[in-house]
């Protein structure tokens, strides 16, 4: 098996030991002259995705792992067994720091009959399918959902209702009406399940208003707008903003649904597959 492939199984488990054993190795993975002394090779073990420079991202896989909430990539400029002794610096490595090493093979190569069912599968167009998007996206506002410890219940809710006066926060009509983030709960806006980023707003304004921010969907409407703010500034509700490293994170996270979901539909159709092979 290639180098690059055996460093990528272990990689896991040097990120949990510098998480859980030595916080200050994951500084050290990261300094050039270290992991040359300590592997043999030429780039930082590792680097914050954000330090990656547009020339140097060929130089590190496209994986992202998070590491002390920062998300980083490891290089891939690693040389199989006779032109470097990295593999055997890797093993050693490990031994010190009393992690186990891990070589065995990835779970599909890219010659296995499973990799090649995985391919098959993508290309299959089926009407009305359930679309992954919406795993993604419900993955997504499950942990923008669960940020902080605010606590909030049906009552709270009806007293948010009743402080916009039983009516639309962003047209005042009554009627039928629905829970709103006033900042959308999405990879994008960053918005929260908190009372403060919740309003009741009727159904033509709920569907008009979409993934919109409440600020760009109320142009022209400054009062509205202001009751808005007070509702939040009331429950102390601070949007998250334009926080580039969430945003990372959040795509990291939707990604690895696709790619869950992927795996063990693999998984399944091999069974399958192996089953017919016995009838």
């Amino acid at each position: 098996m290639k180098i690059g492939k055996v460093v990528q199984r272990n990689i896991p488990a040097i990120f949990k030991y510098c998480e859980t054993q030595d916080q200050s190795e994951f500084a050290r993975l990261q300094d050039r002259q270290y992991s040359k002394e300590t592997f043999d090779i030429n780039y930082p073990f590792c680097q914050p995705v954000s330090e990656i420079g547009q020339t140097e991202h060929i130089r590190y896989w496209k994986d992202n792992h998070i590491v002390h909430g920062v998300p980083v990539r490891v290089t891939s400029q690693w040389f199989n067994p006779g032109t470097s002794n990295s593999l055997q610096l890797l093993q050693k490595y490990l031994a010190k720091r009393g992690i186990e090493f891990d070589d065995t093979p990835y779970m599909f190569p890219e010659s296995s009959p499973d990799a090649a069912l995985a391919t098959n599968r993508k290309t299959r167009g089926r009407y009305k399918l359930h679309a992954i998007g919406n795993g993604q996206n419900a993955v997504i506002r499950f942990i923008l959902g669960q940020l902080g410890d605010e606590q909030f219940s049906a009552a709270h809710w009806d007293d948010v209702i009743t402080s916009f006066g039983n009516s639309c926060a962003y047209c005042g009509a009554k009627g039928d009406l629905s829970m709103d983030h006033v900042v959308p709960i999405n990879k994008q806006k960053l918005g929260e399940h908190r009372i403060g980023n919740l309003v009741p707003a009727c159904r033509s304004c709920n569907a008009q208003k979409g993934s919109t921010d409440f600020q760009d969907f109320l142009t022209g409407d400054p009062s509205k707008i202001a009751a808005i703010e007070a509702h939040m500034a009331k429950h102390s509700y601070t949007p998250i903003g334009d926080h580039k490293n969430i945003s990372l994170i959040l795509d990291i996270a939707h990604q690895e649904i696709r790619q869950l979901a992927d795996r063990y539909v693999t998984i399944i159709e091999a069974m399958l597959q192996d089953e017919k092979g016995d009838t």
